[in-house]
């Protein structure tokens, strides 16, 4: 197996298992003429060097740029597979940049074999838009989840000093990095020793950066950084917070914290609706209400058997849908079912 990413510390596990890494920058958020340009003719020499008997892109750039480059290189010979994992920043921007990925995304689709969507609303705007053909079209909610690695949390006897709320993102304003602050500070204006933790990787390159003076200087929230395992952090917790309105493939963030057993407060929105189950594994509210937001908050800090309850459900809504065991055998049968299972 050949990965195509950045020289990081998950790559280089990968490549402890058997796989052969050849290290490739995408730009994030957003058209980069000569990054993208670039990028596309590094992956067109890998592909030649390797004539892959399968190439399987995941994201935005991989799969627009990773598409023309195969075409390029394999002619209608090729075998692609692509991952829509959400629409990426460069779809909401502006109509400009909408276009051109508007664009992208259909011709990708044309080329690919089959085009793997994450969830529903995604799958349903390629097809209103004729970007792929429903026989070309699969749906796989998220990338899965490490059931064993984040395990379930009973919080049933844990004393309390204080609630902790969680949030754990880039640090992106599409994000609800704002939401997440001014819920905070509604929050403790009743209840002053709640504490609003989040964590998450700044990207300042990233079109959609969020201004850090604003989380540094905040006195509502405690701002962690990047942390490298957030399993202490979601033990830890007593509800997740995910006030996003980025255009999510299925966040692996709430999915990691359901699985601990942790009931999520998050906006309706594409790819978040996939993850949680409202009023059942915790509470879905219409885009951008912060004041229903607050309040679905608020009600689950004063409700502890409706938090341990909604946190069980949690916890086995993502071992019924997106343990990572039944994801990896929905990939492996669709490989097999394009028949290059056994070359994988």
């Amino acid at each position: 197996m050949v990965l195509v990413t950045a020289d990081d510390e998950e790559s280089r596990f990968l490549c402890q298992a058997g796989a052969v890494l050849e290290p490739v920058e995408f730009n994030r958020g957003g058209f980069s003429l000569y990054g993208d340009v670039r990028t596309f003719w590094l992956l067109s020499k890998i592909y030649r060097k390797w004539s892959p008997a399968l190439v399987h892109h995941f994201h935005a750039k991989p799969v627009i740029l990773g598409s023309m480059a195969a075409k390029l290189v394999f002619g209608k010979g090729g075998c692609v597979v692509n991952t829509i994992t959400g629409l990426g920043h460069a779809f909401d921007e502006g109509k400009v940049t909408r276009k051109l990925a508007s664009i992208g995304y259909g011709r990708a689709s044309s080329f690919a074999r089959t085009t793997i969507f994450q969830n529903k609303d995604d799958k349903r705007l390629f097809l209103e838009k004729g970007w792929v053909e429903n026989s070309r079209a699969s749906l796989i909610a998220s990338s899965g989840v490490d059931l064993e690695k984040f395990s379930y949390i009973n919080r049933q006897h844990r004393g309390h000093k204080a609630f902790t709320v969680m949030m754990l993102s880039r640090l992106l304003w599409k994000k609800g990095i704002q939401e997440f602050i001014e819920i905070a500070k509604r929050i403790r204006l009743q209840k002053p020793g709640v504490r609003f933790l989040l964590a998450g990787e700044e990207d300042p390159l990233h079109p959609d950066a969020i201004d850090m003076v604003l989380v540094r200087e905040s006195r509502e929230i405690e701002y962690l950084g990047r942390v490298d395992d957030v399993r202490p952090l979601l033990t830890g917790a007593d509800l997740f917070l995910f006030p996003s309105h980025y255009r999510e493939g299925v966040p692996r963030a709430i999915l990691e914290a359901a699985a601990t057993g942790l009931p999520v407060v998050a906006f309706d929105v594409p790819g978040v609706r996939e993850a949680v189950i409202d009023n059942r594994t915790g509470f879905l509210v219409a885009d951008r209400d912060l004041g229903r937001l607050t309040n679905s908050v608020r009600t689950l800090l004063d409700d502890k058997a409706l938090r341990l309850r909604m946190g069980l459900e949690a916890r086995r809504f993502v071992q019924e849908y997106f343990d990572i065991r039944i994801i990896t055998t929905r990939y492996l049968q669709l490989y097999a079912d394009l028949g290059v299972g056994s070359s994988i």
